[in-house]
């Protein structure tokens, strides 16, 4: 039986244990708190958060910020993390690994699952849904005209596809094959971050700029070497 000293000491062993505890440790628990009570309104500031940084440092290299391309880039972040928080169930539903299961019978189903989920999310989602939107949503909010926005899809798309994939189908296979359904869109959110990076460097401000020759072999092919973009 505890005295009231032995009880006063457990009290304070137990409140310096919390007091040492590791601040990382407290806000994941916080986070993961705002998740299960409010998860739409969390992973989508989520989002926008961190795509606002992205961009920032992707603007961090030019004379003047433009701010109409940092809320088009924050603006569909957050909306696009919206469209996940149903898309992504889905995707996890229909491709169970049924597909691949009848090509190669021998492989776990849960490793066919989630090559399934991240074809179809790379392959059908990012093609034919997140780029059509992502042209029109950010060139509309930057002013850009209905050919623009053609022209500037035109220009880039298929370099951004190729960069799309090199980035994100591991980081995809890992977040489907590895990662909890509820953390799914905040580790996509933080992966988000590098590539908000990238996205808005290649696409850039609609703001005319000439691609120097010594950059061209960075962002893409020799066709590259004498042309105009208009963002």
């Amino acid at each position: 039986m505890l005295t009231n000293a032995s009880t006063r000491r457990l009290v304070g062993v137990q409140s310096s244990t919390t007091l040492r505890a590791d601040p990382l440790d407290i806000m994941l628990t916080m986070y993961k708190d705002c998740l299960n009570s409010h998860p739409l309104e969390t992973k989508v500031i989520t989002g926008g958060i961190l795509a606002f940084l992205g961009d920032a440092i992707a603007q961090s290299k030019e004379v003047q910020y433009d701010e109409k391309r940092a809320i088009s880039f924050v603006s569909f972040d957050a909306m696009y993390r919206a469209v996940q928080c149903s898309l992504f169930p889905e995707i996890i539903r229909v491709c169970d690994g049924h597909y691949l299961a009848m090509l190669f019978p021998n492989i776990d189903m849960h490793s066919l699952a989630t090559v399934e989920q991240t074809i179809a999310n790379q392959f059908i989602v990012v093609p034919f849904i997140y780029y059509p939107v992502f042209f029109t949503f950010t060139g509309y909010l930057q002013g850009l005209s209905i050919d623009a926005i053609f022209d500037r899809a035109q220009t880039t798309l298929f370099p951004l596809l190729r960069r799309n994939w090199l980035f994100w189908i591991p980081v995809q296979y890992f977040q489907f094959g590895y990662v909890e359904e509820s953390m799914q869109i905040p580790f996509l959110c933080v992966a988000g971050l590098a590539w908000t990076f990238i996205l808005s460097s290649f696409a850039g401000s609609a703001v005319q700029t000439t691609v120097q020759d010594d950059s061209i072999v960075d962002m893409e092919a020799e066709t590259y070497k004498t042309m105009k973009k208009e963002f």
